[in-house]
């Protein structure tokens, strides 16, 4: 059966984080506070009395957890934007592997290929043709060329991301996680889901406006296929981070509900 001083921890806790310096915290926090609970007990108090009057003298957990020196926190931050970044790269990875299935299956022109009217100088064509003589237009080989590089740079920021993920699991298991206080995670978690959706929705609207526009104007739809990749894959990974940011706020919500640690 828990008292009022294990829901303290528990809301400590979850605006701590993990990691040594957090559960070196919360034993310290837990060894003060079961000593004031049993210097109440010796003044006649109940167990649960006394818990709950201890945690209320010793203040609230969001106050607590912010007295951690900046230089722990600063670190925290650091991890929570390290692993940030490395999942975004690797959802730009992922965009690289749709964008090469359109290549694949709808043409170069319709990932990458130049929006009507666009010319290129007979120098630029003859370098595009160099690359690619077996495409037989200037046109073609344009879209070749841009599909390539799309294709490829979206793959190495994958590559890339899986690198930086790695480190940070690495440095996790030698060094034990870091601790990223609460509001920080819910800063990196609104963060993520606005810039995620915001990319995604103009990806796809973008896109999709060009998809209608082209029909309507009878010419051929291109250059199209890597907004809405990126646009799906963005918006994807923005209710992922939405609904991950409503199960951190959920959590933080039942945890202090269940405590009625107030004194007697």
């Amino acid at each position: 059966m828990t008292d009022a001083i294990d829901r303290y921890l528990e809301r400590l806790a979850d605006r701590l984080g993990a990691g040594r310096d957090a559960w070196r915290l919360l034993a310290e926090t837990d060894g003060h506070l079961r000593d004031a609970q049993a210097a109440l007990q010796t003044q006649g108090m109940a167990d649960e009395q006394a818990a709950e009057v201890a945690v209320a003298r010793f203040g609230d957990p969001a106050t607590v957890a912010r007295a951690r020196s900046p230089r722990r926190r600063a670190v925290g931050v650091l991890s929570g934007l390290w692993l940030v970044v490395g999942l975004g790269l690797v959802v730009i990875g992922v965009s690289g592997l749709v964008s090469w299935a359109l290549e694949a299956l709808l043409g170069p022109a319709f990932l990458a290929g130049d929006v009507n009217g666009v010319t290129y100088t007979a120098a630029r064509c003859a370098d595009f043709l160099g690359f690619f003589p077996q495409a037989g237009s200037c046109a073609a080989a344009a879209a070749m060329h841009h599909s390539d590089e799309i294709v490829s740079e979206r793959l190495a920021a994958g590559i890339l991301g899986l690198l930086l993920l790695l480190v940070w699991l690495l440095v996790r298991r030698i060094r034990g996680a870091i601790p990223i206080a609460r509001e920080d995670r819910r800063m990196l978690l609104v963060a993520s889901a606005v810039a995620y959706l915001g990319v995604g929705v103009v990806g796809l609207g973008s896109g999709a406006l060009s998809v209608m526009l082209d029909l309507v104007r009878g010419m051929a739809i291109a250059g199209v296929g890597v907004r809405l990749s990126d646009g799906a894959i963005a918006l994807l990974a923005g209710v992922v981070a939405v609904v991950l940011l409503i199960r951190f706020l959920r959590r933080g919500v039942a945890s202090p509900a269940g405590a009625s640690a107030t004194p007697a």
